[in-house]
């Protein structure tokens, strides 16, 4: 049996994770982007176990790629990850071009014991403080479980205004951020201004926010009420789409393992009842304060 050094608890997107670090050289690093989530008290019945531990060497003979991500470093994305399947298990393997610690990562997902076993591979054998929930093998993880859930993650911008959740989608640079920024000029909260998860519950769905890599965020969660696909405009309008067009919209800004067709069924499916439920609407914006008025007077 392994001996657990520290152990560590997170509550991401109501899912409880107990981590647990399995080698004297390991620590958590208390300026991680997921710190404040150890603080949070469990919401759901939902846990998983996280092992990490350190490796000499990773056997690559052993890992099936079945759906590759980024399979080369460049200059915005300095690492390489891929889904992989290594026994029964699946799971996410990451490469790094440059990082200072960790040279290769390998995380094994057991869904039915609702447990992850990570292998690092070091750059260097010396004590190292980190993330758990590094980039970006801590959000790929997410991803996978959070399928699991009936749930998905995506880009988007999400705030809380008057108890109701009101969620803001489009490609990076469209406007996301702006428009968090309006409604929190208005007494708004924002959940976040880049990723999501999103999850079912019996009353509807949940935004959550999630572990940023470059800093800190304390836990968030709003119900969601109305989902917009955003674009800049010379005036500031709002359109009520089809919900079969308002679910391809949104499902082009889905964080997306695309090579399991039951996992992309599953998300077509909760993208649709968001659409029914909440509705999609067009959005375009200048952007000003106006939007915000407009949005709260026309649909609540």
């Amino acid at each position: 049996m392994d001996t657990v050094y520290k152990t560590q608890q997170y509550t991401i997107g109501g899912i409880r994770f107990t981590v647990n670090l399995l080698c004297p050289l390991f620590d958590f690093d208390p300026m991680g982007g997921s710190n404040n989530f150890s603080l949070v008290r469990p919401t759901s019945l939902n846990e998983w176990t996280i092992n990490i531990r350190l490796k000499e060497n990773i056997n690559h003979r052993e890992i099936n790629h079945i759906f590759t991500g980024a399979d080369k470093f460049d200059t915005e994305i300095p690492y390489k990850w891929s889904v992989i399947r290594n026994g029964e298990d699946e799971g996410i393997f990451v490469e790094f071009e440059n990082h200072h610690y960790i040279k290769e990562a390998l995380a094994n997902i057991n869904i039915q014991r609702k447990e992850i076993g990570i292998n690092i591979c070091a750059q260097h054998l010396q004590a190292f403080s980190f993330d758990p929930f590094f980039h970006p093998l801590g959000i790929l993880l997410l991803q996978y479980i959070i399928h699991h859930y009936g749930g998905f993650v995506i880009h988007a911008s999400t705030v809380e205004f008057n108890n109701k959740g009101y969620l803001f989608s489009a490609v990076s640079g469209t406007g996301k951020s702006t428009m968090a920024e309006l409604w929190r000029q208005q007494g708004a909260t924002i959940i976040n201004d880049d990723r999501l998860i999103i999850l079912p519950d019996k009353e509807g769905f949940v935004a959550y926010n999630t572990p940023m890599p470059y800093y800190q965020d304390n836990y968030k969660s709003v119900r969601l009420h109305k989902a917009f696909l955003i674009n800049q405009s010379p005036h500031n309008y709002i359109k009520k789409l089809p919900a079969i067009k308002g679910t391809m919209g949104l499902l082009g800004n889905c964080m997306q393992f695309q090579y399991d067709e039951q996992q992309v069924q599953s998300r077509l499916d909760a993208l649709h009842a968001i659409a029914e439920s909440c509705g999609v609407y067009e959005c375009g914006f200048k952007p000003d304060n106006e939007i915000v008025h407009l949005i709260t007077k026309e649909l609540g």
